[in-house]
C-alpha cells in the first residue's frame, strides 16, 4: 500500500469512529444537540479531548502527510472508544510498516501436505483460504455442510460474496446479519492492507452494486481482526446445525485453515455425523 492510500484509509477511518460517538458517549456533558447539523462528534472535540490542536487533527483526518506519535494515536483510540481491533487497524494505518506478504499471484498453489491435512478431519467440515477469503481447497464434509464451491463465477469460492450474494447460502443462516457483518468486519482490514490490488476495488464495487446491505455496512467501516462468530444454521438435509470456526495462520503467505466444530449438547455432533455417511472425504480445489 502506498503512502497515500494509506493516508486515505486513514481518513476515511476517523471520520467513521468519529461521526458514530455522541457526545454523551465521550463525557462532554451540556452540549446543545438541537444546533447540530451531522450527528457524532465535531473535528474540535475530538481534538480538545484528546489534547492536540484542532488544525493538526484536521490535517490527520483530511489525509494530509503528517508524522504520527503513538502517545498520539493512543489518545485518539481512547477518545473514540476503539475497541481492541479497532485500534490495531488504527495504528497500521498511521503507521509505515510494509506489509511483506506474498501477493497471491506470486505463490504457489495449496501444498500436497496441506491437502492432507485437509483429508485428515474427515469429521469435521474444514478448509483453506488465502487473503482475500477465497476458498482454495476443502475437504468433502465442508462441501456438504456450505454447499458446492466449484464455480464458474470468478467471485463464486469466495466467503463474503457467498455470504452476501447467494441467497440459498445465506437463507441457511438464523443470525445472517449478524453473521455477515462479522465476516466483513474481518474482511475490512484485508482490505485495507492491499489498496494497491485492483482486485479488491473492483470485488467491493461489485458487491456495493449487488447488494444494499453490503454498500450500507462496508460504510460503516467495521474492523474485527479476529473472527470467532458462531455458524448457527438450518441445513436443508441435516436440520439445526451449530458450528464454531477455529481459524489458524498456516504459513507466512496468508493461507487461512478454518475447521468448524459442533456444539457439543444440541445435537449438532450427530446431524453433522449424519452428513458425514456420504461416501468420500476427499479434498476438492
Amino acid at each position: 500500500m502506498s503512502a497515500d492510500q494509506r493516508r486515505a484509509e486513514l481518513s476515511r477511518f476517523l471520520r467513521t469512529r468519529r461521526l458514530r460517538l455522541s457526545p454523551e458517549l465521550a463525557g462532554l456533558r451540556n452540549v446543545d444537540l438541537s444546533r447540530r447539523r451531522t450527528k457524532g462528534l465535531r473535528r474540535e472535540e475530538v481534538a480538545a479531548l484528546a489534547g492536540i490542536s484542532l488544525p493538526w487533527y484536521t490535517q490527520l483526518e483530511q489525509g494530509r502527510d503528517i508524522q504520527v506519535s503513538d502517545q498520539v494515536l493512543d489518545s485518539l483510540a481512547r477518545v473514540l472508544r476503539l475497541d481492541a481491533d479497532e485500534r490495531k487497524h488504527l495504528f497500521f494505518l498511521a503507521g509505515s510498516r510494509r506489509d511483506d506478504a506474498m501477493p497471491a499471484d506470486e505463490r504457489e498453489d495449496v501444498p500436497a501436505s496441506l491437502r492432507y491435512m485437509l483429508d485428515q478431519f474427515s469429521a469435521l467440515p474444514a478448509y483453506i483460504c488465502d487473503e482475500k477469503m477465497n476458498v482454495l481447497a476443502w475437504n468433502r464434509l465442508a462441501e456438504a455442510v456450505f454447499g458446492p464451491f466449484e464455480s464458474t463465477h470468478p467471485y463464486g469460492r469466495n466467503l463474503v460474496w457467498r455470504m452476501f450474494m447467494m441467497p440459498s447460502h445465506r437463507s441457511m443462516y438464523l443470525e445472517w446479519e449478524s453473521l455477515a457483518k462479522t465476516m466483513l468486519g474481518h474482511f475490512r482490514p484485508k482490505y485495507a492492507r492491499h489498496l494497491e490490488n485492483p482486485w479488491y476495488k473492483d470485488f467491493v464495487a461489485a458487491l456495493s452494486a449487488g447488494s444494499p446491505e453490503f454498500a450500507d455496512w462496508w460504510d460503516d467501516y467495521e474492523v474485527h481482526c479476529s473472527y470467532r462468530h458462531p455458524y448457527v444454521m438450518e441445513h436443508p438435509e441435516a436440520g439445526r446445525l451449530h458450528l464454531d470456526p477455529q481459524i489458524m495462520q498456516i504459513d507466512e503467505q496468508e493461507l487461512y485453515l478454518t475447521v468448524f466444530t459442533p456444539d457439543l449438547h444440541d445435537g449438532s455432533i450427530q446431524r453433522l455425523a449424519m452428513l458425514n455417511e456420504r461416501d468420500g472425504s476427499k479434498v476438492r480445489s
